[in-house]
């Protein structure tokens, strides 16, 4: 079972650089798909002279636990901080995302530096023309763990976050991974040096924006 389980969460990760990859070209990759898998690729190396073994001689188990294990102390950091298990991804396609779960209430919240690359613009007062944006963005991420095929924006408006007066679309969506009603929030930070994005989301019956809200007056997501 855990060889199996490391293979999926290396699957994962896999599908994840693919829904990555939609969106540049070379110079996004060199920018910044290379230098993570160069350093993926140096601990590799040092677990495999860890196990006294050459790489032929290593048996898929083996294999599967040394792969997710130089992906995972290359890139993510996990540790549970008060009400909240945060995982931190360092460089993953370029983007440096911390990930707070709420314990009590499951509620996730994400929030994704995206440098000076904004992923969605919420300047727009168009329901229709942001919906169709959100989509789009969506598709090029298809290795997002909820999955949907429509959205329902239910409310645009302002709330403090990051220590800024943001703005935000609340959406419904069906992940149709699970059947589940899901509520979030989607807000961005664009300026001309760095970019961030939210998004925060639970079950529709036990979504709360306060749980949101309480998590970035935090220094959490820094």
């Amino acid at each position: 079972m855990g060889c199996l389980r490391n293979i999926i969460n290396l699957a994962i990760i896999i599908l994840a650089i693919i829904g990555f990859l939609s969106i540049g070209g070379k110079e996004y990759l060199d920018a910044n798909v290379i230098p993570t898998v160069k350093k993926v690729n140096i601990e590799l190396q040092t677990e495999i002279e860890k196990s006294g073994k050459t790489f032929t001689e290593l048996s898929l188990k083996e294999i599967g636990e040394i792969v997710w294990n130089a992906i995972k102390s290359t890139m993510f950091t996990k540790k549970v901080s008060g009400d909240y298990e945060i995982t931190e991804v360092k460089g993953l396609m370029g983007y440096d995302t911390v990930i707070a779960e709420d314990i009590k209430s499951g509620q996730k919240m994400v929030v994704i530096d995206t440098k000076d690359k904004p992923l969605l613009d919420l300047s727009k007062d168009d329901k229709a023309e942001l919906k169709a944006d959100m989509l789009k963005l969506a598709k090029k991420h298809k290795a997002a763990p909820i999955k949907f095929d429509d959205i329902d924006i239910v409310e645009l408006g302002k709330w403090k976050a990051l220590n800024k007066d943001l703005k935000y679309a609340k959406i419904n969506i069906k992940d149709t991974s699970s059947g589940r009603d899901i509520t979030a929030i989607v807000s961005t930070y664009p300026d001309e040096k760095e970019s961030k994005m939210i998004v925060t989301f639970a079950e529709k019956t036990k979504f709360s924006r306060k749980i949101a809200e309480k998590y970035l007056k935090t220094k959490h997501y820094r």
